[in-house]
């Protein structure tokens, strides 16, 4: 393949592959102009992830999504080393994680099924499954007793 071809392909058809992909799935554009998928936006579409406000979204290459996870605006997942950051571990999340906006999940780090990151948490620590991280540093808050109905 000669080189013309492929810089038509690298600059021209795989972004509109891209740009079509977003529309189809999010309808909308902004979701491929506006953010930073290194993870790939097919991986994103195939674990179902929602993104309620999709802009200033970051996610590493190497991040393991669950299924049904919703990511709201200006969220970072990635890792804390920048040297070697093809080789360094990235965050698990785990299915139905909810992200609030402007919260930063680094590190080699699981967050549990059904977790919750409230806004502007900065999580460094495992978060369990059914937690609710706040915070920064993030905490997680204790569980609330069951309502029992009289």
């Amino acid at each position: 393949m000669s080189k013309f071809v492929k810089r038509i392909q690298v600059y021209l058809i795989k972004p509109l592959q891209l740009i079509f992909l977003s529309l189809l799935h999010y309808k909308t554009i902004k979701v491929y102009l506006c953010n930073d998928f290194t993870i790939g936006l097919k991986t994103l579409i195939a674990k179902k992830t929602r993104f309620p406000h999709p802009v200033g979204i970051v996610i590493g290459h190497s991040v393991v999504m669950g299924n049904n996870c919703a990511i709201y605006q200006n969220v970072t997942l990635g890792t804390k080393e920048t040297r070697n950051a093809h080789s360094t571990a990235y965050p698990k999340l785990g299915d139905n994680v909810t992200i609030y906006p402007n919260a930063l999940v680094i590190g080699d780090i699981r967050i549990g099924d059904n977790a919750v990151i409230g806004a502007g948490a900065v999580v460094l620590h495992d978060v369990p499954a059914n937690g609710v991280a706040v915070g920064n540093p993030a905490r997680v808050l204790p569980p609330k007793a069951p309502l029992i109905k009289p």
